[in-house]
């Protein structure tokens, strides 16, 4: 077993630790542009929770926009120094404070299909349509009924459901999930 070591951070060190910078999309979601630059890093919730010297679940609560965890100031100023993201285009990736929002993972594949990244809007439980497509916005996935995964975990822009048949995943592109959107009743 290989020792651990502990990096001090207030170390004057000339060796500075590096990390992968991820560029937001426009309206991104907090949780899906956390989930990228986790990914492009190779870190787990728990580890970049431990690099912003927080709780182990800390970053998988900011993740799940239902439990209505939000980062402090100091917290979001870590972030950004992580990131390289402004402290305002992280704000602006949250809900505002007091929206209510829909409990269930919500998706436009129309919208996804232009950009493909989850946005935050879709999560406001008063909006039950996309404003831009005018189509209702999907809970399940309309091949395995299965509900969608947290932004966080889009890495390959399909449905990661198991399907029940001998455990095989379900894989549907949500692109190709507009067919069963249907438009806005006028």
């Amino acid at each position: 077993m290989l020792p651990r070591y502990q990096v001090n951070s207030a170390s004057s060190s000339p060796v500075q630790p590096w990390l992968f910078q991820v560029q937001p999309y426009s309206e991104e979601s907090f949780g899906h542009f956390l989930g990228r630059f986790r990914r492009a890093n190779h870190l787990s919730s728990a580890h970049l929770s431990a690099m912003l010297k927080q709780r182990p679940y800390v970053v998988s609560y900011w993740e799940t926009p239902s439990r209505r965890r939000q980062p402090d100031a100091s917290a979001l100023q870590h972030l950004s120094q992580l990131t390289g993201v402004t402290v305002e285009c992280l704000k602006s990736m949250r809900s505002p404070p007091g929206t209510k929002l829909h409990l269930l993972t919500r998706l436009c594949s129309c919208c996804y299909s232009e950009s493909p990244h989850h946005r935050w809007s879709w999560q406001v439980a008063e909006r039950s349509h996309c404003e831009i497509h005018q189509h209702r916005l999907l809970e399940v996935c309309p091949d395995c009924r299965s509900t969608l995964q947290l932004p966080s975990y889009w890495q390959t822009g399909t449905c990661d459901s198991p399907t029940g048949r001998l455990g095989q995943r379900c894989h549907l592109p949500f692109q190709e999930m507009s067919v069963a959107q249907k438009p806005q009743k006028s």
